[in-house]
């Protein structure tokens, strides 16, 4: 763990280039540039609402208006997204990179790390969109009217908000670099053995997604006597903190999130220290 910490603190200015041209790669030449990392999420998340709230009439709790629906789903989204295009880009990147690791001394641990940095940067440009949906619908909106037990109408007050929670999202999303490392150095050093793994995970992730309540309420899970699914579900354990913290303005469960980072850690130091000793094999293995 200490090496891997030593040696990015020793090639940070190599690092930071990575991430600057990962960035520069996904935009450069577009002429909308980075406003395609808000269209992309905002696309999905219509999608996504016609196949589960209009096809499939999925329906979440009494009460929720779509507004609140929709930006539900939107930060179920953003989050996933980035940790799945992370993991997917992780596993394959000591391959598509083997040039830099068979002819030069190269530090192969850099790899895993610049993409998950670039990923939660683009991830930022989604979590405004979503704060500024959750102050427009909660502060700037007119209030929902709804008719109460007889005939008259009654506004209600919105559950969604922002508040001082807000400041716990850095740590959510170290959290979430430590836990999407650990799993990236894993399966990155993996993939050379088997380099199948590559396809497995693009199968794996699809599954996990819909395992996750992202597109339908966890409520759902319960009823149908699955509550183990979300018990041993990290990612719906962060996406819900997520949720909290970003729509209703509340605090992230202490269990929740002490849990998620005990795993987070675990990840890390197994991912990494399997990835290190490894590592003298790389250029073979390519």
């Amino acid at each position: 763990m200490f090496a891997i910490f030593s040696s990015l603190s020793h090639h940070r200015r190599l690092l930071r280039d990575f991430v600057l041209r990962d960035l520069r790669a996904r935009y450069v030449g577009s002429s909308m540039g980075f406003f395609w990392s808000v269209i992309f999420p905002v696309v999905n998340l219509f999608v996504y609402m016609f196949v589960f709230q209009v096809v499939l009439e999925t329906r979440w709790t009494p009460g929720q208006t779509p507004s609140e629906v929709a930006l539900l789903m939107l930060s179920g989204i953003i989050v996933w997204q980035c940790f799945a295009e992370t993991i997917s880009r992780c596993t394959n990147t000591l391959a598509e990179n083997q040039n830099l690791i068979q002819k030069v001394v190269f530090p192969a641990e850099i790899l895993p790390v610049y993409l998950t940095i670039s990923a939660l940067i683009n991830m930022l440009i989604g979590v405004a969109i979503a704060a500024i949906g959750v102050a427009w619908f909660a502060y700037g909106a007119e209030p929902d009217v709804v008719a109460s037990a007889g005939e008259t109408g009654q506004t209600i007050m919105r559950p969604i908000g922002l508040g001082p929670s807000l400041v716990t999202l850095p740590i959510l999303m170290v959290l979430q670099a430590i836990f999407t490392l650990g799993l990236g150095y894993f399966l990155a050093a993996f993939n050379l053995f088997l380099r199948d793994v590559y396809h497995v995970i693009g199968v794996a992730m699809s599954v996990w997604m819909f395992m996750t309540p992202i597109f339908y309420p966890a409520e759902m899970v319960k009823k149908a006597g699955l509550s183990w699914v979300l018990q041993i579900n990290p990612m719906y354990w962060l996406i819900d903190s997520y949720r909290k913290v970003l729509i209703y303005g509340v605090w992230p469960q202490p269990l929740t999130l002490g849990v998620f980072a005990a795993v987070a850690v675990v990840a890390f130091l197994l991912g990494s220290r399997f990835f290190l000793a490894q590592k003298a094999r790389f250029p073979d293995l390519l």
